[in-house]
């Protein structure tokens, strides 16, 4: 009988689907991560090291290596983690970004950078440590403008501007955006999660255009010089500016072919440019007048916490994560979607107003509404609630799955989740 393979699983994830699959696929599963899940048949060997941390996770397998343990791939799904898991890969000679492709992926700035030099469009990016250059940033590309971590996730700090006075507020917020270890709201408390989405050397406030048009996501899996679909996503709702909270999801997109195979080779164009060779991403582009521009590159797959990837299997049949993994075992690409996808989709349920959860209204009657298939929750009683956009960007108490014979259903499903799922405080 051959002997398994070994997977590095760098971090581990509030969804137990991901760390099932790679025992599905018969992996053996080494999992380097501070808190393991509790369902410890999830992993066969756990390193309790700082998963953010490359030199401790790179000890740390050495370690694991110089006992006589193997490993034969790195996987991340952790934005945080992706840095670690390119430098392991490429100490162990093993398939994966390069740690170089990684950092074009997590700078914002670099991102702009090779993207332009590359001639594929996108909005025109500055970078600014001082006032001073944000206020020159701001007189060469012009109002409105939009403001973020230079390295971060989650739409955390992301602000549209307007004005120099805008400008201010922005840049002051997100210069301060990784000082504090928790955000506050009377006697409510919330860990700041930009501690676990910080890059080393990458601490400026990104200066960029301002893009019109609708937007939409991309979900890819590549290796062996392939780049293969997973989905392209809708975003049905416009984004409540000046902030950009993710909302709802809707797959498959209701573009037209053409303009769908246009987001396609957009995308796949962006990651050839910054060296994007194994692994998963997902891709933020909108829609303009003069064609797509990319927003954002993600060197991972998407809402992998979210059900960005459950709303692709309902919509496809393809379970990207395993893809993923396949990508990195460096085995072929060779999994094939269905002929019609199902229309489905996902929204995040917001929290209303700062607090402590005392339960939820809603639960039995959420399962009953047609379409809704799944429901994750974010939050449970205890937890505390923080709203505080952009610096804080979490208040996602639950998230909803749907699927229907049409987007309409879909959506309404979605929508009524909304209504009768709500969070009850304890004050």
């Amino acid at each position: 009988m051959p002997e398994s393979r070994v997977l590095l699983m760098i971090a581990a994830s509030q969804n137990p689907d991901l760390l099932r699959t790679p025992h599905e696929m018969g992996l053996e599963v080494v999992l380097a991560a501070a808190t393991p899940p509790a369902d410890d048949s999830l992993y066969d060997v756990h390193l309790a090291v700082d998963e953010f941390d490359e030199e401790a996770v790179l000890a740390a397998v050495r370690g694991h290596l110089a006992r006589d343990g193997r490993v034969d791939a790195v996987a991340t799904f952790h934005e945080g983690s992706l840095h670690v898991a390119a430098r392991v890969a490429a100490e162990l000679g093993l398939p994966g970004n390069s740690p170089e492709a990684v950092r074009a992926m997590r700078d914002k700035f670099l991102t702009g950078q090779r993207l332009t030099e590359a001639k594929v469009p996108t909005p025109g990016t500055r970078v600014a440590t001082t006032f001073a250059e944000a206020q020159e940033a701001a007189a060469e590309l012009g109002f409105p403008l939009v403001l973020k971590p230079q390295a971060s996730a989650s739409s955390q700090g992301v602000t549209k501007v307007s004005d120099e006075t805008e400008l201010k507020a922005a840049f002051d917020n997100i210069t301060g955006l990784f000082e504090p270890d928790a955000f506050h709201d009377g006697a409510y408390s919330v860990p700041n999660v930009a501690h676990i989405y910080a890059y080393p050397q990458a601490d400026g406030v990104l200066i960029q255009e301002y893009v019109s048009g609708e937007e939409f996501a991309v979900d890819l899996v590549y290796g062996g010089g392939e780049y293969r679909l997973l989905a392209i996503h809708d975003k049905p709702y416009p984004f409540a500016e000046p902030h950009f909270i993710e909302g709802a999801y809707a797959t498959p997109s209701a573009l037209s072919r053409d303009e769908q195979a246009l987001l396609l080779d957009t995308a796949v164009a962006a990651l050839k440019a910054l060296g994007a060779t194994v692994g998963g991403a997902h891709v933020e582009l909108r829609l303009t007048d003069g064609g797509p521009k990319i927003i954002e590159v993600n060197g991972r797959l998407g809402g992998t916490t979210a059900f960005v990837q459950e709303s692709i299997r309902e919509s496809t049949g393809v379970w990207g994560p395993r893809e993923y993994l396949r990508a990195v075992l460096g085995e072929p690409l060779d999994f094939t979607a269905k002929e019609q996808p199902t229309p489905a989709g996902f929204s995040p349920l917001l929290a209303d107003r700062s607090g402590e959860i005392a339960g939820f209204t809603g639960v039995e009657e959420v399962m009953e509404i047609p379409g809704v298939i799944g429901v994750r929750w974010m939050a449970k009683p205890g937890d505390h609630v923080v709203i505080k956009y952009p610096e804080n960007p979490v208040s996602c108490f639950a998230l909803i799955l749907a699927r229907g014979e049409s987007r309409e259903q879909v959506l309404s499903a979605l929508e009524g989740a909304e209504k009768v799922l709500k969070p009850v405080y304890t004050d």
